[in-house]
């Protein structure tokens, strides 16, 4: 009962609102009857009318959306083929109405106009046709645009003649687009046919539009390159368009003394035709002129027919600047008198002769400067404008000549911006006085000004002023984000991270929010030199609702390190998914590195599959994108990306060359690689790219393969090209002889670095030291640790050290390693992920396998070592020797959650002990795991 009291109360409450919509329906009843209200679908064409009711414009009334064009951008990235693309355009337009596919093709092939190929047009063509689309004006128009843009004649003359068959589709501008095509493919015989049917068109305006100018333009260069200027000339002739417009532009294409007859055949063609001379032609003439006499005869007569406006007068300061002359740069500056607020080309022009070597400069240029301005252009009515680098000439000469008159004038006029420019032009010159002067003569001093100064303070290292001018800004009020941005800068670049926090605090009490900017600049700094404040400013960023941008993204990533947790990395890519803007390849090349570094190979799978409609243009993009691709052994995608970059015509630099060489070695593919830099060799663009250290990667290859006779093979290549060899080439071969246990070579090896001038480093020691402990020469390698301590300038590092212990661990001598250990660790060397990998080894070898997992825990969480795929197997070969499967499994369940992917030593290493443990089920489980099937172990399947 109480709901029905309820639901009454508000019915009589509502029942005036209910009365008044009831009174709206009738009356849209007697109004509109049966009509229905009909809303134009956004698919049909928006046309404008022209003065005879034809349309003006045929471009597509609606845009492309995201959905439709990102696969086919990543389809294009990948150089995929014409059937490729229709296909898959075919699939996305079946989520849309089949009246709109038309105008949907259209607006694909304009936003992808730039990047259109062959195959994309192609590809929109027989979609179009196969799905039986009316052909409308718009997609007409696109598709002819994208045959033009992707180079394909053929393909567009065929479409031509099939949209002037159906002139009732035919897009508004098809006469321009037909010309414009027959100009691209170099055909001057079509062009000249199409010139009639645009000529009603070009004979409107007498100031053409600057696509008109461009393509006539066109136009006359190909009858230059074919050899036909007299055709041409005949052609304009016939069609009427011997105007001022295109006389000029005839006359510019003419200039030099190499066309000096197609000049003089203008000239009669305009005595003919009556056409006057525009002031644009006078102007061309003046520029023609081979010497200052002839330039000043041009400009009388441009005077005699009061054509010497701006445009002459600006050809004549040129001349005069050309030939040195005097009189004819005075006649310039007694234009200026006549001329109401000179425009700042012409101004920009006169006081270029007054400027150092400039004809009128005389004997104090920054005189001369000063009283051009003073006389003629400060006091115009009007006043006058000037280009940039006319503006900082006149005031670099009131500054040098300490006249604030001048200064004064300049600056009335120039706004914000131009002021804050004048400041940054001092200040890139290291004259802070002169910033601080333009400053101080600047009445309106806003928010840009004050910011140009204080960056002109910290650029100078004047910090204690850079202070003081913060105070002033906000006191008056005129402080903003830039400007705390800027102060926030000073305090990092002077290693007061404080001092920066306390300008942000200061911010925010001003009402103002920290930007992304500010952020970035805080994050810059922290990961020099506080990485772990990085997550901290991260959350702050995300508190405030700031997004990250490019930059933000960037500095994340630099962030991630070998050492960086499993939840760091993948902080940072949740960091750059946050990211509003779209991701570029630089920053998909940033991503990669990071995963590289980091060793999370799965998460670099996903980035790849995520990102897959990023178009890579670089070379350096390109060299990420393989390395990404080696490092997940995907040899087809490696390959993919090599031959789409040298599809699109990319040069690939050394560093690109070497990440492809490096990506077949390290996979297996040594032969491939070595294959791969000859067929470099034999490429003239790029033999000079390559390099030893690209060597380098097949020399290791082999060498890691044991296939040592091949080693000095491409060794002996190496030097037949006379490539210089570097330490790390000598390094890489010192190290196949310890593998090899071919130690005779080392002190040829020595001799021919000490030929080169190549002194042995830190590592080529190493190697010598890893020769001897294979050769069962453990006390000679001690012998060379403690020479190595002796030499100046060497002190022995991680890898000497973890070389050591690695020999120690051959021969089980436990004590030995363990003082190794404790010397590495007591000259500050830092053990890494690779030193822990032998310790464990050394535990095992000499039959204490407890005080290996010991170790690991221990130097683990001392040094915050992120263990490797390499210290994870042998913990699991020390448990399975003690026949401990269930630890093994643990290490294994460990792993998995550290997020590092276990390689097939890891499951054989398991697979083994399960055999010898005769655990049936547990063989059977990490063989469906090894393989990625269903029903894998339980304990793998649930971490």
């Amino acid at each position: 009962m109480a709901i029905y009291e309820s639901v009454m109360d508000v019915f009589v409450g509502a029942q005036t609102e209910i009365l008044l919509f009831l009174v709206a329906i009738l009356a849209h009843l007697l109004v509109f009857g049966r009509r229905s209200v009909h809303v134009k679908p956004q698919s049909k064409k928006l046309v404008r009318e022209g003065p005879r009711g034809q349309a003006t414009s045929s471009r597509p009334s609606m845009s492309a959306p995201i959905a439709l064009v990102r696969p086919i951008q990543a389809l294009l990235s990948e150089n995929a083929s014409q059937a490729a693309i229709a296909s898959e355009l075919s699939r996305l337009l079946e989520r849309y109405a089949r009246g709109e596919r038309a105008e949907l093709i259209a607006a694909l092939s304009a936003a992808l106009a730039r990047t259109a190929n062959r195959a994309l047009v192609g590809a929109c063509r027989d979609v179009a046709r196969e799905q039986g689309l009316e052909a409308s004006a718009s997609l007409n128009e696109a598709l002819l645009r994208g045959f033009i843009v992707a180079r394909a004649w053929e393909d567009f003359e065929a479409h031509l003649a099939t949209v002037l068959a159906a002139p009732e589709v035919a897009p508004a501008s098809i006469n321009a687009i037909a010309l414009r095509g027959a100009l691209g493919a170099g055909d001057l015989r079509a062009a000249l046919a199409r010139l009639p049917a645009v000529a009603p068109a070009w004979r409107g305006p007498s100031t053409p539009s600057s696509a008109r100018k461009q393509l006539f333009e066109q136009f006359v260069r190909l009858a230059f390159d074919r050899q036909a200027f007299p055709q041409l000339l005949e052609a304009l002739k016939s069609c009427g368009l011997v105007a001022g417009w295109s006389v000029q532009a005839l006359l510019q294409e003419c200039v030099g003394e190499e066309r000096r007859a197609e000049f003089e055949q203008v000239k009669g063609l305009v005595a003919a035709e009556r056409v006057e001379f525009t002031a644009g032609c006078h102007a061309v003439f003046v520029n023609a002129a081979a010497d200052a006499a002839t330039a000043a005869r041009c400009v009388d007569d441009a005077k005699a027919q009061r054509m010497c406006g701006p445009e002459v007068l600006v050809a004549a300061a040129s001349a005069a600047l050309r030939f040195g002359d005097a009189p004819l740069a005075t006649s310039v500056v007694e234009g200026l008198s006549g001329a109401i607020g000179p425009s700042p080309e012409l101004a920009s022009a006169a006081l270029d002769l007054c400027a150092p070597g400039g004809p009128l400069a005389g004997i104090d240029a920054d005189a001369s400067v000063l009283d051009l301005f003073l006389k003629h252009l400060a006091t115009a009515p009007g006043g006058v404008s000037l280009e940039h680098r006319s503006e900082w000439l006149v005031a670099d000469a009131a500054l040098r000549k300490n006249n604030t008159d001048v200064l004064q004038r300049l600056l009335a006029s120039a706004d914000g911006a131009r002021v804050g420019g004048l400041i940054k032009l001092c200040s890139r010159a290291g004259r802070l006085k002169d910033c601080l002067t333009i400053f101080h003569e600047c009445h309106d001093k806003s928010s840009g000004v004050y910011n140009a100064l204080l960056d002109a303070c910290v650029d100078n290292n004047s910090y204690e002023r850079a202070e003081s001018l913060m105070s002033e800004a906000v006191e008056a009020k005129v402080a903003d984000v830039v400007t705390f941005n800027t102060m926030i800068k000073a305090h990092l670049r002077n290693g007061s991270l404080r001092r920066a926090r306390e300008s942000v605090e200061a911010m925010r009490k001003s009402g103002l929010q920290p930007n992304c900017v500010t952020f970035n600049e805080l994050l810059d700094a922290a990961v020099t030199e506080r990485p772990d404040s990085v997550w901290g400013i991260v959350r702050e960023m995300q508190a405030c609702g700031c997004r990250p941008n490019h930059v933000t993204c960037s500095i994340v990533l630099k962030s991630v390190s070998k050492a960086s947790r499993a939840q760091e990395v993948e902080k940072a890519l949740a960091v750059v998914d946050s990211m509003e803007e779209p991701v570029d390849e630089v920053l998909l090349s940033s991503v990669c590195e990071a995963c590289i570094r980091s060793g999370r190979v799965d998460l670099l799978a996903q980035q790849l599959e995520r990102q897959k409609s990023v178009q890579i243009k670089g070379a350096h993009s390109f060299g990420s994108l393989i390395r990404a691709h080696g490092a997940l052994n995907d040899i087809d995608g490696v390959w993919r990306a090599w031959r789409n970059m040298r599809g699109r015509g990319v040069l690939p630099t050394s560093v690109t060359l070497g990440c492809m060489v490096e990506a077949l070695a390290s996979n297996g593919y040594v032969d491939d690689a070595h294959n791969l830099i000859r067929e470099q060799l034999e490429d003239p663009q790029v033999k000079p790219l390559v390099n030893a250290v690209i060597f380098c990667s097949v020399l290791k290859g082999f060498s890691h393969r044991k296939r040592f006779d091949r080693v000095w093979e491409v060794y002996e290549e190496l030097k037949k090209h006379k490539l210089p060899c570097s330490i790390v080439t000598f390094n890489t071969l010192v190290d196949a002889c310890a593998r090899s246990g071919d130690m005779g070579r080392i002190p040829g090896l020595l001799e021919a670095m000490a030929a080169q001038g190549i002194e042995p480093n830190v590592i080529t020691y190493s190697a010598i030291v890893k020769g001897y402990c294979k050769e069962n020469r453990v006390d000679r390698a001690f012998e060379l640790l403690e020479d190595m301590k002796k030499m100046d300038g060497f002190c022995p590092d991680e890898v000497t050290y973890n070389t050591l212990i690695d020999g120690c661990a051959r021969y089980g001598m436990w004590d030995r390693g363990m003082s190794v250990l404790a010397e590495m660790e007591e000259v500050g060397v830092r053990p890494s992920a690779f030193t822990l990998s032998v310790l464990v080894k050394l535990a095992n070898r000499s039959r204490r396998p407890e005080r290996g997992f010991e170790l690991v825990e221990s130097l683990r969480a001392k040094y915050r070592i992120r263990l490797s795929v390499h210290v994870f197997n042998n913990l699991i070969h020390a448990a399975t020797m003690q026949n401990d499967l269930d630890r093994a499994l643990g290490v294994m369940v460990r792993m998995l959650g550290e997020k590092v992917r276990p390689d097939e030593r890891s499951y054989g290493l398991l697979l083994r002990g399960a055999v010898a443990a005769r655990a049936g089920n547990d063989v059977a489980g990490l063989l469906r795991a090894a393989a990625g099937l269903r029903g894998g172990h339980p304990r793998l399947v649930e971490a």
